[in-house]
């Protein structure tokens, strides 16, 4: 489906990435992320600390509990710990999905040469860590958890980032946020083709036929969400019952919504103007509300206009990010990412096969991965460098790619029905995150200047 640009004035035409609208827009976006990975982080230590503490019986009790509904005879249920990976994880994606359609519209996927360098580096860092991990399972029980190393957390990420404060070219968080989304297209497409139980091919028709009525929707320029969200939430349960993950899902509706304004931004400032001047031309000295009817009916219209100069996909996006960085991440990582470690030999459980090819697989794949791919696209002149940005800043940006957590625990949900396979992939990915985190910060440190040349 071929989608217009926006249409929004600081947007237009593929504003240039270095435009001080496109700047504050993407630190906005920077800074949110950066938050909502403290949130995660504490979540992430309350599992944890939950996981081998006396509770642990009860959230475990709390999690499986069987939440649904029943229409007649028709019966829908599904544990809290279900809603959660296959509910509200599909509103996460979702999120994932307009924000990627965003970035290849106007963001740094934009353009061919821009977008090349950042997708190549995330080819480099999904297929090394399978690889990596591949080579430490092979012909083993946990082979179908190669998958696991191939994410980057882009929350973390930028998390640590934001740490090393105004030192850090622009360049390089442009560069890693990209690296990350097309990580994120990499490990949706792993997902749905590798991580799919048995498909049944009624329901899939049926997920088809939901999509066209979305796609009918956009081209009719259907500007309210409702419409959507009524027929999304139907796709997402023939999705659940189709056998393909029901996260698909989100990502699926994400791609269907108008990119695209029905108000134009000069359009919105003349009218408003004419309807300001109607306001003034009517208002009394000294009064301090709006008694008049049309006044009030005036300033109603102003409301409806200045939302429609926003695109749809530009309103959920804004609408939605607070819930999945501050509410959904975090429950998932509630849910998840606790580990009971009480009389289990860590040491065997971080020996294992499994484990090893989690951990040298982010740490090592990761970063070699991404820094080899960058190599080779340069060096043949597919793409550049962002400016500012040396071959060290590569190195540490591939460092932290080796931040898994959300994907990684996703994928390993997946991959691996539970026991001591799940429990050794969490805690791989716990202390390879942890251990890329802390290593890539302190090489950007090292390397950076102390200064605000930088930028």
């Amino acid at each position: 489906m071929t989608v217009p640009p926006f249409t929004n004035g600081d947007l237009e035409d593929g504003a240039a990435s270095d435009s001080p609208e496109r700047r504050s827009g993407f630190a906005e976006f920077f800074h949110t992320e950066t938050a909502g990975a403290i949130v995660l982080l504490a979540a992430t230590v309350l599992a944890l600390a939950l996981a081998n503490s006396p509770m642990y019986s009860v959230m475990e009790a709390i999690f499986h509990t069987e939440i649904g509904f029943n229409v007649g005879q028709w019966e829908f249920s599904l544990s809290l710990l279900h809603w959660i990976d296959d509910g509200l994880m599909a509103l996460f994606f979702f999120v994932v999905g307009l924000e990627i359609k965003r970035e290849f519209i106007v963001g740094e996927l934009a353009e061919r040469r821009k977008a090349t360098l950042p997708i190549l580096a995330a080819v480099g860092g999904m297929l090394l860590p399978a690889l990596v991990y591949i080579g430490f399972n092979v012909g083993g029980p946990g082979v179908r958890g190669w998958g696991v190393p191939m994410a980057t957390d882009i929350a973390f990420a930028l998390g640590i980032l934001a740490l090393l404060g105004s030192r850090v070219p622009l360049g390089l968080r442009v560069f890693l946020t990209a690296l990350a989304i097309a990580d994120d297209i990499g490990a949706i497409l792993v997902i749905a083709v590798f991580y799919t139980a048995e498909v049944s091919l009624m329901w899939l028709g049926v997920v088809a036929m939901l999509f066209i009525v979305l796609v009918f929707f956009a081209r009719r320029g259907v500007d309210s969400r409702w419409p959507y969200a009524i027929v999304g939430i139907a796709l997402w349960a023939a999705m659940l019952a189709s056998g393909v993950h029901a996260t698909i899902a989100g990502v699926l509706v994400a791609f269907t919504i108008p990119a695209t304004a029905r108000l134009a931004p000069l359009d919105f400032t003349r009218r408003t103007r004419s309807a300001l001047d109607d306001i003034d031309s009517a208002a009394v000295p000294g009064e301090h509300t709006l008694v008049d009817g049309s006044r009030v009916h005036v300033c109603t219209l102003i409301r409806r206009d200045a939302l429609h100069t926003m695109a749809p996909l530009q309103r959920m996006e804004s609408a939605l990010h607070p819930w999945t960085t501050f509410v959904i991440l975090p429950l998932f990582a509630l849910g998840n990412a606790g580990v009971r470690l009480v009389g289990v030999d860590v040491g065997a459980l971080l020996g294992s096969p499994v484990s090893l090819g989690i951990m040298f697989g982010l740490f090592v794949g990761k970063p070699v991965g991404i820094f080899a791919m960058t190599w080779l696209a340069v060096r043949f002149r597919v793409a550049d460098l962002p400016e500012g940005v040396s071959w060290l800043h590569v190195v540490g940006a591939g460092i932290l790619g080796g931040i898994g957590f959300t994907m990684s625990l996703f994928v390993a949900n997946l991959a691996f029905a539970g026991g001591d396979q799940t429990a050794a992939a969490k805690v791989a990915i716990l202390m390879a995150s942890v251990v890329a985190g802390s290593a890539g910060y302190a090489l950007l440190r090292l390397v950076l200047p102390p200064t605000d040349e930088a930028r």
